[in-house]
């Protein structure tokens, strides 16, 4: 019960502080990219992207250091995640009406942490099939935890390099006036 409270908690004052315009990554900066990866991970079966906000984040001029927007981010992220954990677990099965669920399932049975590991670190719309199978096979909550925030940090790290590597170089190709297109 006290981790639906604190999902619930964080998830509500997320959207609280985003729709009460609190929330720009610029701004807030680690904050944001935190609360908008719990916001974007919450929600079952149809992710919002979260991961955008560590992409805008790692924007040099904001002075924000990649490592720690990935950190913020799966911190976010991963508490959001347990919406799907705690949906299993509490044995709602309208996933088992998705196509790949019971192949999920199945390698949640054999392979619990790889498959954890791999579907968080490989943008992939199958996370929340994982994460509903685990709480419905009753995974250790807190190996889910720990599998599911070293996959998104290591992800949201890679994305925030490879966002701010890609504003950089389209800042360039602009500096020059290239045609593009």
């Amino acid at each position: 019960m006290g981790i639906w409270s604190v999902v619930v908690g964080s998830t509500a004052l997320g959207i609280a502080l985003s729709f009460g315009g609190f929330l720009h990554v610029e701004d807030v900066g680690y904050l944001a990219t935190f609360y908008l990866n719990l916001i974007g991970a919450a929600t079952i079966i149809l992710p919002l992207p979260g991961v955008l906000a560590a992409c805008v984040a790692a924007e040099s001029s904001f002075g924000l250091n990649p490592v720690l927007i990935g950190l913020a981010g799966a911190a976010g992220a991963t508490i959001g995640e347990t919406t799907a954990y705690l949906a299993g677990y509490a044995g709602h099965n309208a996933a088992t009406n998705f196509r790949w669920y019971p192949r999920i399932h199945d390698l949640m049975e054999r392979h619990g942490s790889v498959t954890l590991f791999l579907v968080s670190v490989i943008p992939t719309p199958f996370f929340d099939l994982a994460g509903i199978a685990a709480g419905a096979l009753n995974y250790p909550f807190r190996k889910f935890m720990i599998y599911v925030f070293a996959g998104k940090t290591i992800r949201l790290i890679i994305m925030a390099y490879a966002c701010r590597q890609g504003i950089e170089w389209l800042r360039t190709i602009y500096e020059f006036n290239l045609p593009i297109g």
